[in-house]
């Protein structure tokens, strides 16, 4: 199984996750957790890398939070 199918396997079943259960959970939280962890020495390498996954964590939280003002 490639990488990228298991990115992907795990990139829907999050958004599952969150769409399901919105109501139960602080789906703020769980996205300000995800990101506390990127940033951490369990994230990635670099900070290119630690910056990209933190783009995307937004890209995916829109839907979900909406901004700050």
């Amino acid at each position: 199984m490639s990488q990228q199918a298991q990115i992907d396997a795990l990139e829907h079943l999050l958004m599952a996750v969150l769409r399901t259960n919105v109501m139960t959970l602080n789906v703020g939280k769980v996205f300000e957790e995800a990101e506390s962890s990127i940033m951490s020495s369990d994230g990635p390498p670099s900070a290119e890398q630690k910056t990209k996954a933190t783009e995307y964590l937004a890209h995916l939280k829109s839907p979900f939070v909406p901004k700050k003002r």
